[in-house]
């Protein structure tokens, strides 16, 4: 079993990158492939110990050093009390884990001057994520893409993902068949996580329903939302939508648009914004400012709110 070539990949073995390392079995692969397959040779392996898993936190952090020493990488690691910082910031243990990542591949980032960072999600982290994403009422099929960027602590980081396209099922026989050896998580089997029991129960009860795999028709599903996603974005990004990025928002504007746009102008001002946890919801109660004359406020996320004043509206 292969997994891409560079040229689909889009990695070349002449760049430097980042790459985050868990010790688990995709990452660990993802390394091997980059080591042995693409050839690239100024790699520094990112491995930031969660502290969720007691002394075997300790010997994943000792496993991945060894394994970026053995292959001749750079290393970086840092130790954080991710339940810890959790529960002081009132936040999900999942929540929490990612913004530590990111801010760890900033501070990475901004030491070794690089902003392309590049980890191990495959095929089947990307349904779950779709899943996740419409239950929790965002209201479009989206998961994760192939390349993005965020911005962590001031610090603008390329985001890679060179595997999306992999299944689960190719990289345990990729790992097989080069015999790479891997740190096993056994949290993975714990349904304490949301992505866990989506992954544990929700997709085996689906399949089961359903009597196939579901997991090709969430994907294709997403392509296509996603697809045409990209398309509105792309006509919001012209300059006869300028108007979208200013602080208030014409309702004058709005009304001439379709729904889709609509909504779409709206989730693009409410992010311009950095209004958080912004969804469907969210975004069709703003909306109904455009024709509720009997409401002029509604609530956001973060005890943030939208006015509607002298057909206009604005974030307070």
């Amino acid at each position: 079993m292969s997994l891409p070539s560079h040229e689909t990949a889009g990695i070349s073995n002449r760049k430097r990158y980042l790459v985050g390392v868990s010790g688990g079995r995709d990452s660990v692969a993802l390394l091997h492939w980059l080591k042995f397959e693409i050839r690239c040779r100024d790699i520094i392996v990112c491995h930031l110990n969660h502290s969720l898993r007691g002394r075997d936190s300790g010997s994943d952090a000792r496993f991945v050093r060894n394994l970026a020493r053995t292959y001749d990488f750079k290393f970086e690691s840092e130790k954080k009390d991710i339940r810890k910082i959790s529960e002081q910031r009132k936040s999900s243990i999942e929540a929490t884990a990612r913004d530590e990542r990111l801010g760890f591949f900033a501070r990475v980032s901004r030491k070794w001057r690089c902003k392309r960072v590049i980890l191990a999600h495959h095929a089947d982290d990307h349904v779950e994520t779709v899943l996740m994403n419409l239950f929790r009422g965002s209201g479009r099929l989206t998961g994760i893409r192939r390349e993005s960027k965020i911005v962590s602590n001031g610090v603008s980081i390329e985001l890679l993902r060179p595997l999306l396209s992999v299944w689960r099922s190719d990289i345990d026989s990729y790992v097989k068949e080069n015999s790479i050896r891997y740190r096993e998580d056994t949290s993975n089997r714990s349904n304490e996580f949301l992505r866990n029991r989506v992954r544990n129960t929700l997709i085996p009860s689906l399949r089961k329903i359903f009597q196939r795999d579901v997991t090709k028709a969430v994907s294709r599903a997403s392509e296509v939302s996603m697809r045409e996603s990209d398309m509105i974005d792309a006509i919001l990004l012209s300059s006869e939508f300028s108007w979208i990025s200013k602080k208030e928002l014409s309702l004058v504007k709005l009304k001439k648009l379709n729904n889709a746009l609509q909504a779409r102008a709206i989730l693009k001002w409410l992010r311009k914004a950095n209004v958080s946890g912004v969804g469907f919801v969210e975004v069709e109660l703003v909306r109904s400012l455009l024709t509720d004359k009997s409401t002029a406020k509604i609530n956001l996320p973060g005890g943030k709110h939208v006015r509607r004043r002298n057909k206009i509206l604005f974030i307070e």
